[in-house]
């Protein structure tokens, strides 16, 4: 249950677009990396860019300010 709460937001982004996936993309990346991090190892450690989720992570590393 670590990662219940990630994806119950998970779900909730789900039921409220219509199961748009795509809609969702931002919780699901959530979900994986809590599921990944974990301890009791809950799924095997992938790149998420190799889960499909490259573009969000360029979007992530953009929004950093610099320095």
């Amino acid at each position: 249950g670590e990662c219940s709460a990630f994806k119950e937001r998970f779900m909730e982004c789900l039921r409220h677009s219509g199961y748009e996936s795509a809609a969702c993309r931002q919780r699901a990346m959530a979900y994986l990396e809590c599921r990944m991090e974990r301890r009791v190892q809950l799924m095997a450690n992938e790149p998420l860019e190799k889960l499909g989720f490259k573009d969000l992570i360029n979007e992530k590393s953009e929004e950093k300010p610099e320095k």
